[in-house]
């Protein structure tokens, strides 16, 4: 085998306001791990990238241990160095740890010179991070939608169009996902689930047919973006706002960062964002990325 390998795995924003916990998308920041197999068991961990404060430098860090977790249970004990330089911001809601775990699973199949299918990978990457949407979307890239029946995970996946442009803002704090879970509610009413079905329908119907003919209403939230913005201070006034050339505004995984779908005068939208934020005593940067219609696995190891 090569002496070293590589994989790249996108970012990815998950719910996407209406598609709470069954949709994503992937988009232009990256997570690069290059890893090399040792001749002892020994770990090493070399981090270069964004929130390094907040990334573990030995066996702890996710992508390491997730590494070895999956060895222990295929009967291999390899040691390894792993460089990782990583552009997606940590704890803003953006899929850094389903980067990591993806990451990892594909890093692992490459010490062991095992194939690699999307089924395992998808399973075994939701076993690890919890829930399907952001790992399929790292895998496969573009605007995914998963299914999840005891162990086994289903997820499609359908490109996007660089014409569609999202704006990214990312309030200047982190929140811990379980966090931003433990304020949602045990249960649901009927109209409320009705309301983000309907909508979740429509947004996959547009995003595989390729029309994009979003609007604002189109990704309004009842079942968890009311309930998080009691710790996001100025989303409610945020996803209230207005202008000609927005698409569609939602918290971004479980926050606190915001995705601004635009066409056009997307730094225009992008700096009301930040000013309605402002008021509200949070400072914000802004910028546009792109999807990322590759994935993880059009990135992966060669087998």
């Amino acid at each position: 085998m090569p002496q070293r390998g590589s994989v790249r795995v996108p970012a990815t924003s998950a719910n996407l306001g209406c598609a709470f916990d069954c949709a994503a998308l992937a988009l232009n920041l990256y997570l690069d791990i290059h890893v090399t197999r040792r001749s002892d068991l020994g770990v090493s961990v070399h981090y270069k990238g964004t929130n390094p404060d907040r990334i573990p430098s030995d066996e702890s860090n996710l992508i390491a241990a997730s590494m070895k977790k999956i060895l222990r249970r295929w009967g291999k004990d390899y040691g390894f160095d792993l460089e990782i330089n990583n552009q997606i911001p940590v704890g803003v809601g953006l899929g850094s740890s389903a980067a990591a775990i993806v990451g990892a699973i594909a890093a692992a199949h490459w010490l062991t010179e095992r194939a690699l299918y999307d089924d395992e990978m998808i399973s075994l990457a939701t076993e690890i991070e919890g829930h399907p949407d952001n790992v399929a979307a790292a895998w496969h890239g573009g605007f995914t939608v998963a299914i999840q029946h005891d162990q086994h995970v289903a997820a499609y996946s359908s490109p996007v169009p660089d014409m569609l442009h999202v704006g990214l803002v990312i309030p200047n704090y982190a929140l811990p996902t379980e966090k931003a879970r433990a304020v949602l509610p045990a249960q649901y009413s009927r109209a409320d689930v009705t309301h983000n079905i309907q909508r979740a329908a429509v947004l996959a119907a547009q995003m595989f047919s390729g029309k994009f003919d979003f609007h604002p209403d189109l990704f309004d939230d009842r079942l968890h973006q009311p309930y998080r913005a009691e710790l996001m201070p100025g989303l409610s006034e945020v996803l209230a706002l207005k202008h000609s050339s927005l698409l569609g505004l939602c918290l971004s995984g479980a926050g606190p960062s915001i995705l601004a779908f635009t066409k056009t005068n997307a730094p225009d939208v992008g700096e009301a964002i930040c000013q309605a934020l402002r008021q509200e005593g949070v400072e914000s940067s802004y910028s546009v990325v792109l999807p990322d219609n590759r994935g993880a696995k059009g990135w992966s190891f060669p087998v």
